[in-house]
This record gives structure tokens, C-alpha cells and sequence, in this order.
């Protein structure tokens, strides 16, 4: 039996704007069907560090553990959790995934049968320090509602802390664009985590030619890796136009039937629309921001331009995200997108160092503690 202590560490967010600060909380009992973990790794996300600062349009209760995109190991299974949602048996010392909580009973979990439209959905790190429901943390507690997936045990944590976040979203955001047609051009804008995953998946879905715009060097260079064919440094070339010229000349003239919008940035929405070819599809999963930007609705109806927007994923995705991995790790070097690794106690440090761009993925690395 594993012995579980009575306390963890924990980073806090105490108050926005401030340093997290490490303090020791309580380990929750164990309810029927809840699971207790031990951290092995938590990605650092570009939300950590907005919701650190307070910038998000919804401010959550301090104090609260931050950590949304986490890989566990199992140190406590309650009564009746015996297996993930593929079936696979569930024991004492399986690493496992998480999706973010749904309560299974509102329009959108019942009728709509989706996920995202929970009336009622509650997010992992943003909860307060007794419920131990953040990453940033020795131990994680997992509730009884929560669906789980096991990480195939081929993949290493680097490989597979992506699916936490990035990659789930992308796999989700695909879902419901539909895919990508065969053979068909595709355009990325923005490099980030969500973007390399995007590319890699049309790569892998049938894509003619796909074109990643972003920086930094090193994530482009990371794209190229994951099989993208050409890549555009906005940091050289920095005009919107002189962008357009390059993507124009590499699809023959005509634009890109698909652009993936993934940066973020909200004039990167005008670029897509602008680039994309008369009856292309542009799928939006990176606009969180409230900023408005001047735009001309005549050209979505003049080019006849499918838009969808997606953002998030439930635990299906989660699940696909890790078979893929599986099956093509030896294609492609999917542990790279760890670029920085860090103690609990270096949690400063890893958000600025996501902040700044520096790092693709930077990560809580609690192995060996």
C-alpha cells in the first residue's frame, strides 16, 4: 500500500499580479469513485500566465492552485473507479489524464450531448487550496464526477503532457470543422503548442502543402520536425502583406482552402480571412481576446468563406489525442515540444519564462520527489 501523507506542497495564487507562493495544504479524503494522484508533470499554459495577472475576463476566488494540463499517477482509487472511459482497468500506480468536470445531467451533457455546453462545467485550477484540484501541486485530487484516460504506456511524460491542453484542443477543434480534405493547402497561424499539434494533424490528415506563419526560430524549426513543409518567421517577415505574397506564390496563386487560426493575436483573424482562397474554410480556435479589430464582413460573404469557431475538448478527445501519439511516436519527435523543465518551488520561473516566448512548453516536473 502507498503511504499518502497528510499534507502536499502547493503553489498558490493568493493575489493577482503577485508571485504564486508555495505553502502546505491538506490532502482531501478520498470519496467513492474519486481518485487521488501523484504530480508527475504539469504543463505551463499561456493561460497560467494571464490568470496569474488577473487579465481573464473571468476572475476566479483566491486563493486557488493553478494547473490545468496534468499527468498523474494513481496513489488512491475510491470505491467503484475501476476503470478509464475505454474500459481499460484502472489500478494503483497507472498514469492518468483528466478532463475538466461536467454534471452529466443539464441540456448540454444530456440533450446536446456535448460536453461544452455544460450549464454547470467547472474547471480544473481554479479551485481553492482544500480542494487540491490544481496541478501545481505534489498531489492532485480527482472527483468522482471526473473522466479519466490511462497514458499508454509506450509514451514518455514529455510526449504525452501535451494532450493536457494543446493538443486535445486541436483534436477537438478539428472534430468539429469537419477534418481536412485531401490533399487540400493549409495555412497555420501562430507556432505556439496548439499551432505545432494543428499542423501535425493536417499533415497526418491528407494535407497538400501545410504552411506555418509564427515564431520564434525554434518553434518553426520544431514544425518542420513535425512534418509541416514550409514555415514563415513573421519576426523576418513582418509584413501582413509581404506574408500573403509567400503563401500566395506556395498554393498556386489562389490562397489556401483552409487557414487554422491559432495565435491568438486578434489581427491574425483579418490576415486568415484576407489569404484564404474564394470557398475556403477557416477554423478560429485561438481568439480569447475581447479586443476589437476593424473588419470587412463583405469579404466572408464575397468569398464565400466557411468560419468555425472551437475552443476546449471532452475526455474523447483526450483519448484520441494519446492514440495518436502512440502510433506515430516513432515519426516524430513529439517530446520535444518540452522545452523547460522546473521544480514546484521554480513555478515563478516557469511562468515567466512562458510568458516571455522563450519556451514552447515549460513544465512542473515533480518526478523523483
Amino acid at each position: 500500500m502507498v503511504e499518502i501523507p497528510k499534507t502536499c506542497k502547493a503553489a498558490l495564487l493568493e493575489e493577482y499580479g503577485k508571485p504564486l507562493q508555495i505553502r502546505e495544504v491538506a490532502i482531501p479524503e478520498v470519496e467513492p469513485m474519486g481518485i487521488l494522484v501523484k504530480v508527475e508533470m504539469a504543463g505551463i499554459c499561456g493561460t497560467d500566465v494571464h490568470s496569474q495577472r488577473g487579465d481573464l475576463t473571468i476572475k476566479t476566488p483566491l486563493p486557488n492552485i493553478p494547473g490545468h494540463e496534468t499527468l498523474g499517477r494513481v496513489v488512491k482509487l475510491g470505491a467503484g473507479r475501476t476503470i478509464d472511459v475505454a474500459g481499460e482497468s484502472l489500478a494503483v500506480g497507472d498514469r492518468i489524464m483528466w478532463a475538466h468536470i461536467d454534471c452529466g445531467e443539464c441540456y448540454g451533457c444530456e440533450v446536446a450531448r456535448d460536453s461544452l455546453q455544460c450549464s454547470h462545467r467547472s474547471y480544473y485550477g481554479y479551485f481553492p487550496p482544500s480542494a487540491l484540484l490544481g496541478g501545481f501541486a505534489e498531489y492532485e485530487y480527482i472527483t468522482p464526477r471526473t473522466k479519466v484516460v490511462k497514458v499508454p504506456e509506450e509514451l514518455t511524460e514529455e510526449e504525452a503532457v501535451g494532450v493536457g491542453c494543446a493538443f486535445r484542443t486541436a483534436v477537438g477543434a478539428y472534430e468539429r470543422f469537419g477534418g481536412i480534405r485531401f490533399q487540400e493547402n493549409v495555412v497555420i497561424q501562430g507556432a505556439g503548442p496548439v499551432g505545432l499539434y494543428a499542423a501535425v494533424i493536417a499533415v497526418e490528415g491528407g494535407a497538400g502543402r501545410v504552411i506555418v506563419v509564427g515564431a520564434p526560430e525554434t518553434r518553426l524549426d520544431l514544425a518542420l520536425k513535425w512534418g509541416a513543409h514550409h514555415v514563415i518567421n513573421i519576426d523576418k517577415v513582418k509584413d501582413p502583406g509581404r506574408r500573403k505574397d509567400e503563401v500566395l506564390a506556395l498554393t498556386g496563386g489562389r490562397g489556401p482552402e483552409v487557414v487554422v487560426e491559432c495565435a491568438g493575436v486578434p489581427a491574425a483573424f483579418g490576415e486568415g480571412i484576407d489569404m484564404i482562397q474564394k470557398g475556403g474554410r477557416y477554423l478560429v480556435m485561438g481568439q480569447t481576446s475581447a479586443v476589437t479589430i476593424p473588419f470587412a464582413p463583405g469579404l466572408v460573404t464575397g468569398k464565400g468563406v466557411t468560419i468555425v469557431g472551437a475552443s476546449g475538448a471532452s475526455i474523447p478527445h483526450y483519448y484520441k489525442a494519446l492514440q495518436f501519439l502512440k502510433n506515430k511516436r516513432t515519426k516524430y519527435p513529439f517530446g520535444d515540444i518540452v522545452t523547460h523543465k522546473f521544480r514546484l518551488e521554480e513555478v515563478n520561473e516557469a511562468l515567466a519564462v512562458m510568458a516571455s516566448g522563450e519556451a514552447i512548453k515549460p513544465v512542473i516536473d515533480n518526478r523523483g520527489r
